[in-house]
């Protein structure tokens, strides 16, 4: 796909990405609705007071789905001009990161042994990175006026999609371990008095 000049066919050019801006919604709204079964499975292991990082780890996970549904939604409303889209990129960009950083040094106080805040780290940067990218990119659009770079998008969603689902993973196996630790502890505990 040929980027055009911003004047002669954004809108149309727009249009062309209709189907997966279509796919990463439907995909990031799937995920988000998976997660929340995850999360209600284990929901007592998860909102026990040490482990907040967990919950936080949760919270960051659904920003990312519901980043990448927002910024579809944004891009399925037709005839948008370029610069109100690349607006909207760059502000939905910049507050997902502040949100994400925010998490990320609330939890820095801590150091969990079923979760280390490294792994948590981990699990947050390529969120900051994907979200950093469509900011970029929409300040790219801005300042250039031209959408050539708009096709980094692609890149970011699917770093986005892919490591909240990642971690989403991690999260409900760890979840799981955590449960089966503590009901193990508890049946031995039971055993012995």
């Amino acid at each position: 796909m040929v980027a055009p000049t911003p004047t002669s066919g954004w809108i149309a050019y727009a249009e062309g990405w209709h189907e997966f801006f279509l796919m990463t919604g439907t995909a990031a709204v799937t995920l988000a609705g998976l997660l929340f079964v995850a999360i209600s499975m284990h929901l007592e292991t998860l909102i026990h007071d040490s482990r907040a990082h967990l919950l936080a780890l949760a919270r960051a996970i659904l920003l990312s789905f519901i980043m990448v549904l927002t910024f579809s939604l944004m891009m399925l409303v037709p005839a948008q001009p370029m610069r109100p889209v690349a607006t909207e990129m760059v502000i939905v960009g910049i507050a997902s990161i502040g949100i994400t950083l925010r998490l990320m040094r609330a939890q820095s106080v801590t150091h969990h042994p079923e979760f280390p805040h490294s792994l948590f780290r981990r699990r947050l940067m390529p969120t900051v990175i994907g979200y950093g990218v469509i900011a970029a990119t929409g300040l790219l659009m801005l300042v250039l006026r031209t959408p050539e770079f708009f096709p980094l998008i692609i890149g970011a969603l699917c770093m986005l999609l892919g490591n909240a689902a990642g971690a989403s993973w991690d999260l409900m196996v760890r979840t799981a371990k955590i449960r089966r630790r503590e009901v193990a502890e508890a049946e031995k505990k039971a055993g012995v008095g």
